[in-house]
């Protein structure tokens, strides 16, 4: 009998049916891979078993008994433990407080031993392979890729009995990744693990089952030897994906939209390069390269030295609100955070950076309002069931399109894009990757930073390569290959040497 099951699981949101009678079983010492586009119910599912969300329908059993869980605390107390995609963390605690929270000592002590928590967390780190990260910093200093190690060493802490792992490839370099793999490997003996991604290559590599939801649907649970990578495609989509990456064009223009040059900040050094007219710049680099930091230095985010001339004039993003009015977008890569408004409509957040153009004095035309809201859920094929529902009820796909539409409503000609489509299922990139070319042949020039190199090279004109803070390699994609970009990434090659 499975350690776990959940049984005919149904669970309704305003206007959408997002699990419809799901059954999943999980044993122990296994990982079973949950995979489904975006909208699927991969997320849903989980939330249901993690106390997040109640169920309205259906049952759920552990070793053979019927449980009630409403709440993450009654998860807990069943030893369940979730590393969700998006934190949980406390940003203003550090490391070590994070990692053994509400377990910091003696059960009747007052105080705290700040030595013993820190060295503690610390020796948990390093057995756990993630030791490179000080456990005196605050959360809120960390980077994504940091903040999500974090994540799992909190759950790994508790000794779960069922550990969910919702996207955690998503942010982590492929080392990092690497590592995360052997915990799981030396971990399942003794535990059952959940997991969910996007990427096939680990899907193939890690799963002793595989489960397909579609539309809030049960489609097929199979061993990951009965499958290859185009039947599970089918499987998820319902269709053939055909070419994952647009055709190149044969030929570009030679006009230079942005000239960056002499960049630099606390983290940049000196950097100089152009972007032309419909063009596709890839940045390629490791974590700690600089390639975010980049992006937010022309937006108007970070104090930097040197100069930036859009269309050959001088200009200076000072702020935000200037690169807006002088052409910029921005797709961060954390869309939760800094990319959308959660509590807000689909319809608020496409027009949050473009008031002017809806506004007459000091009030909204709610009609242009609703109109650029209808267009661009069209154009994009966001699927919501109105205008009106809140983006915080999207799946991760569905609310990157949202973001895009956010910028492209607002008139936005030079556009970063930080990770596109991290967290997207398959099919959903497939049609952001359709339409930044599309995008690309209006005009628009796209500066993106990316950690697939199967992505950087299949959708970029150009690639420039960074290693801490420099660019070290300047490469084109059908002329190069994974190895040669890593070897710039880690510094082994230079563009100088």
């Amino acid at each position: 009998m499975p350690y776990l099951q959940m049984k005919e699981i149904t669970k309704t949101f305003p206007g959408v049916k997002a699990l419809d009678r799901v059954s999943f079983d999980l044993e122990l010492g296994e990982i079973h891979t949950l995979v489904g586009e975006n909208g699927a119910g991969k997320s849903t599912l989980i939330k249901v078993l993690s106390g997040a969300h109640k169920r309205d329908s259906g049952t759920i059993e552990i070793n053979g008994s019927n449980v009630h869980i409403s709440s993450p605390h009654d998860a807990i107390h069943h030893g369940i433990y979730t590393v969700q995609q998006h934190f949980s963390l406390q940003p203003n605690m550090t490391v070590a407080e994070n990692i053994k929270f509400g377990n910091y000592g003696k059960p009747k002590s007052i105080l705290i031993n700040w030595k013993n928590l820190f060295r503690e967390a610390a020796a948990f780190l390093k057995e756990i392979g993630f030791e490179d990260i000080d456990v005196s910093k605050n959360v809120c200093e960390l980077s994504v890729a940091e903040g999500q190690k974090i994540e799992i060493a909190k759950a790994l802490y508790r000794k779960p009995k069922i550990l969910i792992m919702d996207e955690p490839s998503a942010v982590l370099p492929k080392n990092d990744l690497e590592r995360l793999h052997s915990i799981m490997q030396r971990m399942k003996k003794d535990i059952g693990i959940i997991y969910i991604s996007h990427h096939f290559e680990e899907i193939f590599s890690i799963s002793d089952r595989i489960s397909v939801l579609k539309d809030g649907r049960n489609v097929d649970t199979i061993l990951p030897s009965e499958i290859d990578n185009d039947g599970l495609v089918r499987l998820m989509v319902g269709r053939e994906i055909g070419d994952m990456y647009p055709s190149r064009r044969e030929s570009q223009t030679d006009e230079v939209v942005l000239k960056v040059n002499g960049l630099s900040t606390n983290k940049l050094h000196d950097l100089s390069f152009e972007l032309k007219k419909g063009e596709i710049l890839g940045i390629a680099g490791l974590m700690g390269a600089g390639r975010t930091e980049l992006c937010e230095a022309i937006f108007g985010l970070s104090n930097c030295s040197g100069t930036i001339k859009l269309n050959g004039k001088s200009i200076n993003n000072r702020n935000p609100a200037r690169a807006i009015s002088n052409g910029f977008g921005f797709v961060t890569e954390d869309r939760h955070g800094t990319g959308l408004v959660l509590p807000m409509s689909v319809k608020n957040n496409i027009s949050l950076a473009g008031h002017r153009k809806i506004c007459n004095l000091r009030f909204v035309n709610t009609k242009k309002d609703r109109s650029a809201a209808n267009e661009y859920i069209e154009k994009l094929k966001i699927a919501t069931p109105s205008m009106t529902q809140l983006v915080e009820y999207l799946s991760g796909g569905n609310q990157q399109k949202v973001v895009l539409a956010k910028w492209l409503f607002n008139g936005a000609k030079v556009l970063l894009l930080d990770e596109p489509t991290r967290g997207i299922d398959v099919g959903t990139k497939a049609e952001i990757y359709r339409l930044m070319k599309r995008l690309t042949e209006d005009g628009m020039s796209i500066i993106m930073v990316s950690s697939e190199l199967p992505e950087i090279i299949g959708m970029s004109d150009r690639i420039i390569v960074m290693h801490k803070g420099r660019i070290t390699g300047e490469l084109m994609p059908g002329k190069t290959s994974e190895e040669e970009i890593l070897s710039y990434a880690a510094g082994l090659k230079d563009i100088v040497s």
